[in-house]
């Protein structure tokens, strides 16, 4: 049902809203491609969470804008309030010219404010990756409400930096003590654009969702990324597994049928 229900998304990829945030002069601006947010939208699930890291460039004589140009699919496996990703950050030669800029990641509803979940993955990414700077990396939410998508962009605050630091270990029944979305992060102004498109890339052994394959999943797992176009959250790829059991269930009905065959056969020949 849920595979079904997915097959309605590229709907939603004609429907964006995102909230009016004024442009300031002392923040930074994000813009990215309605290209690759299409086709990040399209290759979801609406009730699981999938993750991509973008990285991007500021255009000549404007550093406090931010071009995405890249969103980044890294093994992953994730749930209804979170996402597994692995310790190390992507590499490759596509991406030594560009900045990283944060992450983008699906919701199933929308919310006011960023969730105490992002807030610690964010803290855990500005802790373990010193090429991050906490001003000029967000984290963009891409919201899924009825018939459209709902987009907005955060960043962290230092408070909320050394909040996301001391309750990283809480379970999700216990991360909203102390939470105060006000202070732990504010909202950035973003941008939808068609005038410059932007690519993917995908781990190099084909598959980034192990939600049909959590147990392949590891924090400390190695992977390389190349250039691709990302394949839906319910390809074959990624749970052969399933395809492993149909093909076993076929085979059981054809043998039943064979068998029945040849009894109707014996009896009418005896």
């Amino acid at each position: 049902m849920r595979a079904i229900s997915a097959t309605s998304l590229h709907l939603r990829a004609n429907h964006f809203y995102v909230p009016p945030e004024g442009i300031r002069e002392d923040s930074y601006t994000y813009v990215i491609p309605k290209n690759i947010l299409k086709k990040f939208i399209c290759i979801a699930d609406l009730r699981t969470q999938i993750f991509g890291y973008i990285y991007g460039v500021s255009p000549a004589g404007n550093p406090m804008v931010k071009e995405i140009r890249c969103i980044v699919l890294v093994p992953q496996w994730g749930s209804y309030h979170f996402v597994k990703v692995p310790n190390s950050l992507p590499e490759h030669e596509y991406l030594s010219n560009l900045e990283p800029l944060g992450w983008i990641h699906t919701q199933h509803t929308e919310l006011p404010h960023l969730s105490p979940m992002d807030v610690v993955l964010q803290s855990q990414f500005l802790h373990d990756h010193p090429t991050w700077d906490g001003d000029r990396t967000a984290i963009i939410t891409c919201s899924f409400t009825p018939g459209s998508c709902s987009l907005s962009a955060y960043r962290v605050t230092p408070a909320g930096f050394e909040w996301g630091k001391t309750n990283k270990d809480k379970g999700i029944d216990q991360i909203d003590e102390g939470y105060t979305p006000s202070l732990f992060s504010e909202k950035m102004p973003l941008i939808l654009s068609n005038r410059f498109m932007g690519f993917f890339m995908v781990p190099d052994q084909d598959s980034w969702n192990y939600n049909f394959m959590g147990v392949k999943h590891s924090p400390t797992m190695s992977y390389g990324v190349n250039l691709g176009i990302p394949k839906e959250f319910y390809h074959e790829s990624h749970r052969v597994t399933h395809f492993v059991t149909f093909s076993e269930l076929e085979s059981k009905l054809t043998d039943g049928v064979d068998e029945v065959e040849a009894a109707e056969k014996e009896d009418v020949y005896s």
